[in-house]
């Protein structure tokens, strides 16, 4: 069974070193013949048992005597880890070729191909959430904004933080998947606050009260923009600058008008299952993250013509 891991090893050590291509060619040569049921030959097992052993004596003689008397035993766990990590690798594969990264849609975590995590992470909210036992999928309410085309065929529900980098890492791939789709595809934007982010419930109220001044998509775009600076002043100051009535505005932030709006959000975002910003809800599937366009565009195509049956 060994042979089967020192394969691949050998291999690529082989490249190096003439000393482990010969180890290669005694590893494929005992692989084949395990394979048609014969007896290997080679003692490939006793000489790489013998090889480890003998590294760990330099080091420790306790060490040694237990790797020599437990050899079969890690033997198999090497070989179950190792298959493990080759199916977990073509998993990953898999999932990087139709959709553009490592995880499914649903999922996030460490990636190969986006070792930054700009793909691949959410802003956890970091509270003890009660996840009901029987999701309900969120809805769309007339009460919340829609970004892109009005009437479009599919709406595709975000629950997003203003003061999350993950959703603000997911703004370009909405616009893209807007315009991309071409009036069949659009947005509804409900506010997911984030407790441990200081601004993430302000920032909410504030584009709540844009809204009602109809100028929420501009306000909007200005929070992700200024993520970084976000206080009261700086809701004050895009209000000014977007030439909404400064102090109706300043009435609606005081006195909290929407609060009762921004928890209900929060709250059917639990409901669904979300915890952490962005979370994505297309018709009943979920992706969870700021994936790649490749992701959305998988799994919209398949819902649009699901529509048109």
């Amino acid at each position: 069974m060994l042979c089967l891991i020192a394969l691949p090893v050998f291999a690529i050590l082989g490249i190096f070193s003439i000393k482990y291509r010969r180890l290669a060619a005694d590893a494929l040569e005992c692989l084949f013949k395990t394979v048609t049921l014969r007896k290997c030959k080679s003692n490939l097992d006793q000489r790489i048992r013998a090889g480890i052993s003998g590294t760990f004596l330099k080091y420790s003689p306790s060490a040694a005597r237990f790797t020599y008397k437990n050899y079969k035993l890690i033997s198999w766990i090497v070989l179950i880890v190792f298959l493990w990590s080759f199916y977990a690798s073509a998993v990953g594969v898999y999932n990087y070729t139709k959709y553009g990264n490592c995880n499914p849609p649903e999922e996030v975590g460490f990636c190969v191909f986006d070792p930054t995590g700009k793909s691949s992470g959410i802003s956890e909210a970091d509270v003890d959430i009660v996840i009901p036992s029987e999701t309900i999928l969120p809805s769309i309410e007339d009460d919340d904004p829609i970004i892109g085309p009005k009437d479009a065929e599919l709406t595709i529900i975000e629950f997003g933080c203003f003061t999350c980098p993950y959703t603000k890492n997911a703004e370009p791939i909405v616009r893209k998947v807007i315009e991309h789709y071409k009036g069949r595809v659009n947005f509804q934007f409900k506010t997911f606050y984030i407790p441990s982010h200081n601004e993430s419930f302000s920032s909410a109220l504030a584009a709540e009260c844009a809204r009602e001044q109809e100028k929420y998509l501009e306000y909007h775009n200005r929070l992700f923009e200024m993520q970084d600076s976000l206080n009261r002043g700086t809701y004050i100051s895009i209000a000014k600058e977007l030439n909404l009535d400064v102090e109706r505005f300043k009435e609606c932030l005081d006195t909290e008008r929407y609060r009762e709006e921004v928890e209900s959000d929060s709250l059917m975002g639990i409901y669904a299952g979300v915890v952490g910003t962005p979370t994505f809800f297309i018709n009943d599937r979920k992706i969870v993250g700021p994936k790649p366009f490749k992701t959305f565009k998988e799994i919209i195509d398949e819902e649009l013509k699901n529509n048109l049956k």
